[in-house]
């Protein structure tokens, strides 16, 4: 049965001189990434970066075992042979989390349950089609419930732009300028006496200031047009 792991390193520093001198994998400290003893011919990894920037940035099938070097400094020591992809750009893991529930940690095994859709939420396979979901159902905690998978497609609509002051993140800080982000609903959850249908058009994508505008008042939010207008000074 095939597995499916995490690779960590904790340097993007690390990770970017590594693609740098053209992915090397003919040595055992010419990966970043740490791969545990449990992964085999087969399985299937994804490559995460932590410290300060948390996210996904490639994936692969090992395809060949451990190895054990023959000569010169290697003699004796095991490596890995492996496949590699970078992705096009670099999946957050606050969006994986919220889309399939996994927290990414160092080098693990991802629970057989979640990989599934964690391999295909980092890697994009499926993409996200969603136009309106049920929402406003009473949880236990007495919270109601927000559809993640709307949330993401609302996000991947906005393209890093904040809907009020047109602000793009994802050209701020290299990209970690899109964890400024939130979707805020047009159509307050909280004014809602039964669970409703929220559309895609119900929401938008602003960035963390804004948001904290449109709801400076706590009992009447602004709606984007009235932000928007006070933020040109009207």
């Amino acid at each position: 049965m095939t597995k499916t792991f995490v690779v960590y390193v904790g340097s993007e520093r690390d990770y970017l001189d590594w693609i740098e001198a053209g992915q090397p994998s003919d040595r055992p400290d010419d990966l970043p990434f740490g791969f545990p003893d449990a992964i085999g011919v087969g399985d299937r990894y994804l490559a995460f970066i932590g410290g300060k920037d948390q996210v996904f940035v490639g994936y692969g099938t090992v395809v060949s075992e451990w190895k054990v070097g023959l000569r010169g400094a290697w003699k004796g020591v095991e490596f890995l042979l492996d496949e590699f992809h970078r992705l096009r750009e670099p999946a957050s893991a606050a969006d994986v989390e919220e889309i399939t529930g996994y927290r990414p940690r160092r080098t693990s095994e991802i629970d057989p349950v979640l990989a599934g859709e964690v391999w295909r939420t980092v890697r994009r396979m499926k993409p996200i089609d969603v136009e309106r979901a049920p929402e406003g159902i009473v949880t236990e905690a007495k919270s109601k419930k927000r559809s993640a998978a709307l949330r993401q497609a609302a996000r991947t609509r906005a393209g890093g732009l904040c809907a009020a002051c047109g602000t793009d993140f994802s050209q701020v800080a290299g990209g970690l300028g899109r964890r400024c982000l939130v979707v805020h609903h047009t159509k307050q959850l909280k004014d809602r006496d039964q669970p409703d249908e929220t559309q895609l058009a119900d929401l938008a994508v602003v960035c963390a200031n804004c948001h904290m505008m449109i709801h400076a008042n706590p009992n009447r939010a602004l709606s984007l047009a009235q932000l928007r207008r006070r933020l040109a000074g009207h």
